[in-house]
């Protein structure tokens, strides 16, 4: 098999470098980074940090051009459906029903859980843990082992620190810490 990737983005990046491994366990023959978009290359991977970046670039080529990297020690439910240009690391876990939106990075041990609806350009952190029925605006961020209850709604742009758990809805363009979460106030 002969498969190039394009990997666009910083190569020091820690997206970048787990991209690279995910496509060599994939059976892609070669990973090639790149810090200008790759013109002709038939699979990309957007490993840029900026998600403001990665929405330009995934609106402006389209979805074809991207594709998802899911680990092999994955359990992906065949009812689950994916945006472009999905990460999904090792030992992640993406339930029954549930809806991941594009770019959405979801690392090693991270669980989204049945019937989630996770929106765009999100990433969640090592072992994070999202119940059933959680649903998230785009660019969420939640923190390695945050756990967060059924059925909980997070608005846009919201943070969700690293180890909280979150029992009730969180407000967008917030920050939610601690046991239970609790949001921060500006």
């Amino acid at each position: 098999m002969n498969r190039q990737l394009a990997i666009f983005g910083e190569a020091t990046n820690t997206l970048t470098r787990q991209a690279i491994e995910l496509a060599k366990l994939l059976g892609y023959a070669e990973a090639i980074v790149t810090d200008q978009f790759p013109g002709d290359s038939e699979h990309v991977f957007l490993s840029l940090e900026d998600r403001e970046q990665r929405r330009h670039y995934i609106e402006r080529h389209g979805n074809d051009r991207f594709i998802n990297l899911f680990h092999p020690s994955a359990y992906i439910s065949s009812s689950a459906t994916f945006g472009c240009n999905v990460f999904v690391g090792a030992n992640a876990i993406v339930g029954m029903n549930a809806t991941i939106g594009n770019g959405v990075v979801q690392n090693a041990l991270s669980s989204i859980e049945h019937d989630n609806r996770i929106g765009a350009y999100s990433f969640l952190g090592t072992g994070a843990i999202l119940c059933g029925r959680v649903e998230t605006g785009d660019e969420v961020f939640i923190g390695g082992g945050a756990t967060i209850k059924p059925g909980t709604r997070i608005g846009a742009r919201t943070t969700i620190g690293t180890g909280a758990v979150l029992i009730k809805d969180a407000d967008p363009d917030s920050v939610y810490v601690g046991n239970p979460a609790r949001k921060l106030e500006k």
